[in-house]
């Protein structure tokens, strides 16, 4: 059933990984900016030594980002181990300055090889389309002129870049188990840092749905009888034409002209998970989530999967039905999961990159 939906779907072939990155950047999330900027890092607090099971320290800084245009200073959590060891660095761009305290499983992170590295989006530029703020009029000091000038989500995936760019130079990283994770819009973020950073071995996309990890063209976002679309409906995905009415300033401008057809007219989502091969993507959905539209994310990740298996590497695991909450297919460089819950980041999801990671952990 599965694999004839996908055949159904008539997804425009993969490209090399150059040509497919062009067409995103083009078409979709805009170019990333160009400026060269300085980091400084300052007011190093620790805030819990140790920290829970005594394992981990939890401590904050201040990342001053700095071009001709002036300068933006925003924080950063650290959640790090006491030990002197190596430890694989989880990048975690999240939504609320509390979400540490809602659906973070602070505990088992704890408890866990993994560093975690994570701040606010709104501290890095505001979620609208208020270009002036944060780190936006560094990068547009005159506002946005093209038509493929980035978005926010590129923004926010550029300082996604300039924290790992410090996170590189803390002395017990292992730079060779890097990953970038993020929710909903900011899993869009996560997947478009991956593809445009090969410095991330690992992209841990959650709930990303329309315009990230999931297919366009034969979703079930549909028009009801009156041509109109009912965002409140049960059952339904969103659209390219909800997405892009509701949040025009997350991508570049040229992506409002593929609304009305649903889907690009030479790409789609499926390019932006395989633009990171050779590297590992996991992607995972929730069943109580029809708006990302499940089915089409599990679609997206087979379409990319052939990315790998033209390198000659296991793509994702055989799988001819939809997933339903709780299975898991992470043995492929392409993982795939199911939480049995709501749209959240849940701890559920939270274990599944964790098991993802280490099953695939680079030595």
């Amino acid at each position: 059933m599965l694999k004839q939906d996908l055949k159904n779907r008539n997804l425009p072939k993969l490209l090399s990984r150059e040509e497919m990155v062009e067409i995103i950047q083009r078409e979709e999330y805009g170019y990333l900016p160009q400026n060269d900027f300085d980091i400084a890092v300052s007011n190093e607090k620790q805030m819990e030594h140790p920290f829970l099971s005594g394992n981990v320290c939890l401590s904050s800084v201040d990342l001053t980002l700095t071009n001709l245009n002036g300068s933006h200073t925003f924080p950063i959590h650290r959640i790090l181990h006491c030990d002197s060891k190596k430890h694989p660095v989880i990048l975690w761009i999240r939504f609320g300055k509390d979400d540490l305290d809602k659906g973070f499983p602070v505990e088992e992170i704890a408890k866990s090889e993994y560093d975690i590295i994570t701040y606010c989006y709104n501290d890095i530029t505001t979620d609208d389309g208020d270009f002036t703020t944060g780190i936006a009029p560094l990068v547009f000091p005159n506002g946005r002129k093209n038509r493929t000038d980035c978005g926010k989500i590129a923004i926010w995936a550029f300082a996604n870049m300039r924290v790992l760019d410090y996170v590189l130079t803390l002395p017990n990283v292992d730079d060779k188990n890097i990953a970038i994770l993020g929710h909903s819009r900011l899993g869009k973020t996560a997947l478009y840092t991956g593809m445009m950073d090969e410095r991330f071995s690992f992209v841990l996309s959650n709930n990303a749905g329309c315009a990230g990890d999931a297919i366009a063209r034969g979703g079930s976002g549909l028009p009801n009888s009156n041509g109109d679309f009912d965002i409140e409906k049960r059952f339904r995905g969103e659209t390219l034409e909800i997405i892009t009415r509701a949040f025009p300033f997350w991508f570049c401008e040229n992506f409002l002209k593929h609304a009305k057809q649903g889907f690009g007219k030479d790409f789609d989502q499926h390019y932006v998970l395989a633009s990171i091969a050779p590297r590992k993507v996991c992607v995972n959905a929730s069943e109580q989530d029809y708006w990302a539209d499940q089915k089409s994310e599990q679609l997206c990740c087979v379409a990319a999967a052939e990315a790998w298996v033209n390198q000659e590497l296991y793509g994702i695991e055989d799988c001819d039905h939809y997933l339903t909450g709780g299975e898991k297919l992470l043995k492929g460089n392409v993982g795939f999961f199911m939480s049995p819950t709501v749209h959240s980041l849940s701890a559920h999801a939270w274990n599944g990159f964790m098991e993802f990671m280490r099953i695939h952990k680079y030595i």
